[in-house]
């Protein structure tokens, strides 16, 4: 059944491919390469750390607290990303007679595809384990360490997988999804903005970390496999594996059941909308036609995509929750990062709404992207006026940040303001122009009510992963001339050197993409109608 599954999926996403992605493939094995080459390093360092014998002390204070902290990054990193992963779609799949016991066991699988670089580590860890021989004596001892580990990533599985059926659940009910992406933006944040501003977590780390709380999973599974109370941590690990695998199920079986439809209905009065629908139309006040007609249609079909508020809040929200400790904390006055608090915020707000708007500019039209071929109205002054629509986008989540920051009566100098706005707009140039090509040579189609959806293709994700720093240089030149002189006209001066250029390698990028467009019609629009496998990738 598995194999029928994944065959399915390769079938729907190879069916529309006129012809190899060569080009693509070889890419996102470079920056995979790159990317996992990097956790690999980090696994050679836990592995050397765990195979000294003379440190065995340290490690047996130190393993339960990189569990926890692995545990941590399990389920938190695709929050931070807003990508939960790939997943079944059950909507496709309820239909068929396939026990619900295999459908989970997919599932639990799929949830391998969020986790991957940490059980690189892990696997650095306990090789490291096997070849200290303070731990590791015969092939005894093996069992021993292995078991304890293999357990505690089943658990994460399990809560992994019921987090995310329980998360895309709630993130698809209209009046609860905006309150929930809040709530654990601001349970994220809290720890550390307690301890910016001088509050103690010795406590709460104690109880956590302390070796005789022995029975939190991962203080169990690292005392089990360094031979600490083995019998005791194995059922204390069995426990929570149990308890992980009943809340995973049974956050499965309700996905079943779910009517995500009937949770996304809502009744539409005459007149209720009547002050969004001005504000919608304010481009049309200052653009002319077709220009201010996408960017109107734009902004109304962006504001109502569920995919697309949850990320927009995101942004505007997770950055502020992280920085904001910052700010408050006595040991960052007058630091760079308390400085340039703003201006990270919003570049990071600006990177996050690439993925589900400017990087993927026809993703959401799907099929219908052939509109854009009939009307006479050029490519090129479409992908603007999309582009526009982004901006404004970008222009709310600063607006948001700055009003947040006045609620929380954080000082913000204007001269920060002007910073913050001047980056971003620059770094945006750089961005829209990779993001133009992006939706002309990686186009990929996204449903607009799939909350837990990627956005831009994984190829371009790959390519953003080098590029990346490379669209940014501009203004880190900009703050690096500023920190060698110690004079504000050398930071503006490369700003609007940054500017010119960006202008440059805006207006090339948009000729590139529109050509691109014309040339690749019918794999452009092959591919935006391409309809979705029984997996729901990123």
């Amino acid at each position: 059944m598995i194999a029928a599954i994944l065959r399915a999926q390769w079938l729907s996403m190879r069916s529309f491919r006129l012809r190899p992605q060569r080009r693509g493939a070889a890419l996102s094995l470079v920056t995979g390469v790159i990317w996992y080459g990097f956790w690999i390093l980090l696994a050679a360092f836990a592995r050397q750390f765990t195979s000294g014998p003379e440190n065995p002390a340290r490690i047996r204070t130190a393993l339960p607290t990189g569990l926890l902290f692995m545990l941590l990054y399990w389920h938190l990193a695709p929050l931070v990303s807003a990508s939960l992963g790939a997943s079944l779609d059950l909507r496709k799949l309820r239909v068929y007679p396939i026990p619900h016991s295999k459908l989970f066991v997919v599932e639990v699988l799929l949830r391998v595809s969020t986790c991957t670089e940490m059980l690189l580590i892990l696997a650095g860890g306990v090789l490291g384990l096997f070849q200290n021989p303070a731990f590791f004596r015969s092939a005894a001892d093996a069992p021993r360490i292995l078991g304890p580990i293999l357990l505690l990533v089943l658990f994460n599985l399990f809560v992994a997988a019921g987090m995310r059926n329980l998360l895309e659940r709630l993130l698809a009910m209209r009046r609860l999804r905006e309150v929930l992406i809040l709530a654990l933006v601001l349970l994220a944040g809290l720890p550390r903005l307690l301890v910016e501003v001088g509050v103690s977590l010795a406590p709460l780390r104690a109880m956590f970390s302390r070796q005789s709380y022995g029975f939190w999973p991962w203080v169990a599974a690292g005392r089990a496999a360094l031979g600490i109370d083995v019998l005791y941590g194995l059922g204390v690990l069995g426990l929570w594996t149990a308890a992980g695998y009943l809340f995973g199920r049974w956050q499965f079986e309700r996905n079943l059941r779910h009517d995500a439809q009937a949770s996304l209905a809502t009744r539409v009065k005459p007149g209720d909308c009547s002050w969004a629908g001005g504000l919608y139309r304010i481009p049309s006040l200052l653009l002319p036609d077709p220009a201010a007609a996408i960017v109107e249609k734009e902004l109304r079909t962006l504001a109502r995509t569920p995919r697309f508020r949850m990320v927009f809040l995101m942004g505007c929200t997770f950055g502020l929750v992280v920085g904001l400790p910052l700010v408050f904390g006595r040991r960052h006055t007058g630091s760079l990062l308390a400085d340039n608090f703003l201006a990270r915020v919003s570049v990071y707000a600006l990177t996050l709404l690439g993925q589900v708007s400017y990087s993927n500019s026809f993703g959401f039209d799907r099929s219908a992207a052939q509109f854009w071929f009939t009307v006479p109205v050029s490519l090129g002054a479409t992908l603007l006026a999309k582009n526009l629509a982004s901006g404004i986008f970008i222009l709310l989540e600063i607006l948001a940040v700055l009003a947040a920051c006045w609620l929380l009566r954080v000082e913000i100098e204007a001269a920060h303001v002007l910073e913050a706005l001047l980056v971003t707009a620059i770094a945006a140039l750089y961005m829209l122009s990779l993001g133009n090509l992006a939706s002309v040579h990686y186009p990929r189609p996204m449903n607009p009510d799939k909350i837990s959806q990627g956005g831009a293709a994984g190829r371009f994700q790959a390519l953003l992963f080098v590029l990346y720093p490379v669209a940014l240089a501009p203004v880190f030149l900009a703050y690096l001339a500023r920190h060698l002189t110690g004079r504000q006209p050398f930071f503006y001066l490369v700003l609007g050197f940054g500017a010119l250029v960006g202008v440059i390698v805006y207006r090339l990028a948009m000729e590139s993409a529109a050509e691109t467009a014309r040339r690749r019609r019918d794999i452009l629009l092959a591919e935006l109608s391409r309809g979705e496998g029984p997996v729901l990738t990123e």
